[in-house]
C-alpha cells in the first residue's frame, strides 16, 4: 500500500473539536481520562485511514491535535486561577 497525497485540514485547527475534547478530559481523571482519549485518538485514526490518509500522516494529526487538546485544557486553567 503506498502513502497517499490527500492532506486534512488540520484536526488542531479545528476549534469545536479541540474545546469538545478538552471539556471532556477536564471532567475526567486517571483511567478514565486514558480510556476516554485512546477511544477518541482510534476512531479518529479509522476515521482518516478510512478517508485515504497515509497512516504516518494520521498518527501525526493524532498527536498534533493532542498537543493542542492540551495547550487549550492548560490556557483555560491558567485564565480560571488569573481571575
Amino acid at each position: 500500500m503506498c502513502d497517499s497525497n490527500i492532506s486534512v485540514f488540520p484536526l488542531h485547527r479545528r476549534r469545536k473539536l479541540v474545546e469538545g475534547i478538552a471539556r471532556v478530559l477536564e471532567s475526567k481523571n486517571g483511567e478514565d481520562a486514558n480510556a476516554f482519549w485512546r477511544s477518541t485518538a482510534t476512531t479518529i485514526l479509522v476515521q482518516l485511514s478510512e478517508s485515504g490518509i497515509a497512516p504516518r500522516l494520521a498518527e501525526q494529526e493524532v498527536r498534533t491535535l493532542l498537543h493542542a487538546v492540551i495547550d487549550d485544557i492548560a490556557t483555560r486553567n491558567a485564565a480560571k486561577f488569573a481571575q
